[in-house]
């Protein structure tokens, strides 16, 4: 197991984690669930070898996930139920 698929295997440790190194110096990446769902996401070279754009590549790896189990929140949920009126201030 290589360096990135380690990585990847560290992250996403709830799937099997595969790696195929690409001709451009990319990585196609797979995930698959225990219940067989297979997500695949190709990683560029420059996302590979920035941290920054590999720490966004794994928060829109986890967020496609969660959305895909249904995790999110409903809107409704997030919207606040409470309305009240701001404070009104006078000078003394």
């Amino acid at each position: 197991m290589d360096l990135i698929q380690q990585k990847f295997a560290s992250v996403f440790s709830a799937y099997e984690v595969t790696t195929q190194p690409r001709p451009d110096g990319a990585v196609l990446l797979t995930l698959r669930s225990a219940d067989g769902k297979t997500i695949k996401r190709n990683i560029s070279y420059a996302q590979l070898h920035a941290s920054e754009q590999l720490t966004w590549v794994i928060s829109a790896i986890r967020r496609d996930l969660a959305q895909d189990a249904s995790d999110l929140p409903a809107i409704s949920q997030l919207q606040s139920q409470h309305r009240f009126a701001l404070p009104t201030y006078h000078s003394a």
